[in-house]
């Protein structure tokens, strides 16, 4: 099962690693970070509804469970994903990609301090190697830059949150697509309010840009979502988040 589970995180995070040239492409439509990021959960629904039936999955969640949804919906992939493509319009994808892969050595601090995770020396090793790797890609800039090094940042923090409460919470108990459901509905609706509250809706003009839209759903929100939440479950959030690290590579 392990072997499974790093698998389909090594698949999820190489998925996550190509689709940033694809929003270049929409963004060039006039589509703002916010809103590919709403379509992207909101066209993923019906999809992943479909593979919830075609699997047999159970849909009842508790309230505890329900809570942890919202709040790591929110947090770990409304306000994470808007970061992040964010910063893709003032630093180049390829460093805040990788900026954003701070994340693994948050999950760690968080699980250590938080919830007294045993950190072992391999584990170790390899957080040092990765941050020594990152750190390699900080350059000093403008300020445009240094905006775009902190969402890029943040969003790794973020992230990191939303990792350690799938697994923490219980929610890596549901089936993966049925989360990864539950998380589109979240993240769609979180970012309505927000596009609508903000006005900052860009609707595209063309049928084109829905379409490319539709298959940077399906690649991220359907595909690479529901394949992490199998790494999540099998391997647990510090050893998924090592192996995400092919995502910048």
């Amino acid at each position: 099962m392990r072997a499974k589970g790093a698998f389909f995180t090594i698949v999820s995070a190489v998925l996550f690693g190509v689709t940033p040239a694809f929003a270049k492409l929409i963004y060039a439509d006039g589509i703002n970070s916010s809103t590919l990021v709403f379509f992207r959960n909101l066209f993923a629904i019906i999809p992943l509804f479909f593979l919830c039936r075609v699997q047999h999955c159970r849909f009842q969640i508790t309230l505890r469970q329900g809570i942890h949804l919202i709040l790591a919906g929110i947090i770990g992939q409304s306000i994470t994903a808007v970061m992040l493509y964010t910063s893709y319009n003032y630093i180049p994808i390829a460093t805040a990609t990788t900026l954003h892969f701070f994340y693994p050595i948050f999950i760690t601090l968080i699980c250590v301090i938080f919830f007294h995770d045993h950190l072992t020396m391999i584990k170790l090793i390899a957080l040092i190697s990765a941050t020594c790797g990152v750190a390699c890609f900080v350059e000093g800039g403008s300020g445009d830059n240094m905006i775009g090094f902190s969402l890029a940042l943040s969003s790794g923090f973020t992230f990191a949150y939303y990792m350690v409460a799938v697994e923490k919470s219980g929610l890596n108990q549901l089936h993966p697509f049925v989360i990864t459901f539950y998380f589109s509905i979240v993240v769609s609706l979180s970012l309505l309010l927000y596009n609508w509250g903000t006005d900052q809706f860009t609707l595209p003009a063309e049928f084109l840009t829905y379409l490319k839209m539709a298959l940077f759903a399906l690649f991220t929100s359907v595909m690479a979502m529901g394949l992490l939440q199998i790494g999540i479950r099998t391997l647990g959030a510090g050893d998924a988040a090592i192996l995400c690290m092919f995502e910048p590579l």
